[in-house]
């Protein structure tokens, strides 16, 4: 065999198998900055921080043949802007029996769901709509008051201090057609008693069009009809997740998960719902959202 090019051949075997081994290097050595980090579900202790403020969350019971129920939404609406950034909505569109005024329109996106319907069952019945409850607290013996009061109970509720801050994060993964949601509730001073803390997480979407009936419009029917946080699915448990039996101040739970929209959700439109509830008494105590993409 000619010497060069035994050296030659030689040469780039070494080389190779060089680059073979470089795969067997621990996990984190190589290619750290383009690897994905884990999921988590995990607490921890830190300093207890200095309280955020309080968000009351809305949660808008209605139904696309309902005619009062655009009214509802109009008051949610201005309830927000009156408190940016210290209000949340949440629309759930329950299946119910009789369904008259819950009842899809047909060829048009189904709104109505279960879940939806599962949620509200943990506060009681419905016999009216439009209806809602603000940050699940009993007004006048029930959790469920019509939306003219809406307005009142949300300026009660912002007076108050919650012991629990909520940071959320949502990263978009274009590759994988997903969103990464990381949540972290960090107590930020002790809390006594023994209720259980729920955490909750929904998805809802904005900015569906779709038909509704609307008593302020010319033949009672609104067939471009625009749609907003509207709930989709929940990503916890109806019940909620435990995570807290007794608290410390800087207590922290955090938890990460994957979303993968439907086929007919716009991930451009959606956004996650985080709340946290008092296990005994049903009471938001705390509540955030973060846009998914």
């Amino acid at each position: 065999m000619n010497m060069r090019f035994f050296r030659t051949f030689l040469i780039l075997n070494v080389a190779a198998v060089a680059f073979v081994a470089c795969d067997e290097e621990p996990p984190g050595v190589i290619l750290t900055d383009t690897k994905e980090k884990p999921l988590l579900d995990t607490t921890y202790t830190v300093t207890a921080p200095a309280a955020d403020l309080k968000t009351a969350l809305i949660i808008d019971i209605t139904g696309v043949r309902c005619n009062n129920c655009p009214e509802a939404a109009i008051s949610a609406k201005n309830i927000m802007s009156a408190n940016p950034g210290r209000v949340i909505t949440m629309a759930l569109f329950p299946k119910v029996t009789p369904d008259v005024l819950t009842r899809p329109w047909p060829g048009y996106d189904t709104l109505v769901s279960d879940e939806a319907y599962n949620l509200i069952s943990l506060l009681g019945s419905i016999t009216s709509l439009p209806t809602g409850t603000v940050d699940q607290v009993k007004s006048g013996g029930s959790f469920f008051i019509p939306h003219t009061g809406w307005a009142a109970e949300v300026n009660k509720r912002l007076l108050i201090s919650s012991p629990i801050n909520l940071n959320l994060s949502g990263k978009w993964n274009a590759t994988d057609k997903k969103s990464r949601l990381e949540v972290r509730a960090t107590y930020n001073t002790t809390v006594a008693g023994a209720n259980p803390h729920l955490l909750n997480i929904a998805i809802i979407e904005n900015k569906i069009i779709g038909k509704q009936s609307n008593k302020d419009t010319a033949g009672g029917i609104q067939y471009h009809y625009e749609f907003d946080h509207v709930f989709r699915r929940l990503i916890t448990p109806t019940t909620g997740d435990t995570i807290r039996t007794a608290a410390e101040g800087g207590k922290v739970t955090e938890k990460h998960f994957y979303i993968s929209p439907r086929y007919n959700w716009k991930p451009e439109n959606l956004y996650a719902v985080v709340w946290i509830t008092d296990a005994t008494t049903k009471e938001v105590i705390q509540a955030s959202e973060v846009h998914l993409k």
